[in-house]
């Protein structure tokens, strides 16, 4: 079981994210703001549509996993520059990483 962290504000996300998560034992919590306590969390997802997003990678990217959209390349890449190695296109993280979740 892992704590993990969540960013964002989609429900459709949220609801997917935590039911998936959840049923796999693991502790999701919710982060609705850019400071928080890293030592809380295994691991934080970060939705890179939430506005937070940019934030929250500029401080604890060594600790987060990103996931956005195909179509915008430049938030993805922004993720890798803030310091988050693992970031994947939305299709890529729902489809694979998810059901299969591990905390690398």
């Amino acid at each position: 079981m892992a704590n993990i962290g969540l960013l964002s504000k989609d429900v459709l996300t949220k609801t997917r994210v935590l039911e998936t998560l959840e049923n796999q034992g693991h502790r999701v919590t919710m982060i609705t703001s850019p400071s928080f306590d890293t030592a809380a969390f295994d691991v934080v997802l970060v939705d890179l549509e939430d506005s937070l997003a940019q934030l929250v990678l500029g401080n604890y990217g060594y600790k987060c996993m990103a996931f956005g959209s195909a179509n915008d390349l430049d938030k993805l890449a922004a993720a890798k520059k803030l310091g988050c190695d693992r970031v994947y296109k939305h299709g890529e993280f729902f489809k694979k990483v998810l059901p299969n979740f591990k905390i690398q």
